[in-house]
């Protein structure tokens, strides 16, 4: 980890445990999560762009975490199965406990390992969210993820550009990614995991662009997040900051989604399986 890297798990604990039996609450931290973090709103989007392609859907949430992403297709996509996949035990029973409180008996958890999962032809979606970078032998989860599509089906994947883009999120005074057993992928790195595995590109774009989106990322995440890793004490000035700072934060990510962002922090990939 990085001299002066935040350490996001204990953060994420702490809301977990929070949020973890509360259905109003964990309802809450899901919009929450949807408001104040980019890569959600480039998610949302192509979420919404595959929608109108099928009539039914069988989605893999791979790497669910809290879950937000598996509760949200689960009701918007049409005729939806959702099985949501995590190598933390915590995650899987406070998600299932979730889904059964709520009545969303077509969402599924497992406990599971993305390098050794594996279901052949057998969805039409896959969703990966800032999972990558945390994989080491990440070529395996491509290949898995390609041998689990349906022809046709479409992998989403978000994850941090490298050294290229990355420079916003690891500056002299301190950074976020300590827990990363990688920078990033530059973009040539993605092109030939991708192209390897299988996958025909669809898309591949910097999120995260050097001026909008990373004006949001230091509003709503660098500052109060610098803040809460000093003391907790400070989450009484991160509630009125945020409230204060969101409409301009906001206006930067839906700014950021505009532009052809020549570098970025991070990337928003769409692949098919032809």
């Amino acid at each position: 980890m990085a001299d002066h890297a935040i350490d996001y798990d204990p953060l994420k604990a702490t809301l977990g445990r929070a949020v973890a039996r509360q259905p109003i609450l964990r309802r809450l931290f899901y919009t929450m999560l949807g408001a104040l973090f980019l890569r959600n709103w480039y998610i949302r989007r192509e979420l919404k762009r595959a929608r109108s392609k099928k009539s039914s859907w069988n989605i893999f949430d791979a790497g669910s975490g809290f879950g937000q992403f598996s509760y949200k297709m689960a009701k918007t996509f049409p005729n939806a199965t959702v099985y949501g996949l995590d190598v933390k035990p915590e995650q899987i029973e406070d998600c299932t406990w979730f889904s059964r409180r709520v009545g969303q008996n077509n969402v599924k958890y497992d406990l599971g390992d993305l390098t050794i999962y594996k279901s052949p032809d057998s969805y039409d979606l896959i969703l990966n969210t800032d999972v990558l970078e945390h994989v080491l032998e990440d070529e395996k989860v491509w290949a898995n993820f390609y041998a689990s599509l349906k022809k046709d089906g479409y992998l989403i994947v978000t994850t941090p550009s490298s050294s290229e883009g990355q420079k916003e999120y690891a500056g002299d005074d301190f950074s976020v990614i300590g827990e990363h057993v990688r920078e990033g992928y530059t973009k040539q790195e993605f092109i030939d995991k991708a192209t390897r595995a299988g996958f025909q590109i669809e898309r591949l774009d910097y999120s995260y662009g050097p001026f909008w989106g990373t004006l949001a990322w230091r509003l709503l995440q660098r500052i109060p997040m610098f803040w809460l890793s000093m003391s907790k004490i400070f989450f009484v000035i991160v509630v009125p900051w945020m409230v204060l700072v969101y409409p301009i934060a906001a206006f930067a990510m839906w700014m950021d989604m505009q532009v052809s962002n020549a570098r970025g922090g991070g990337w928003i990939f769409v692949g098919r399986k032809v």
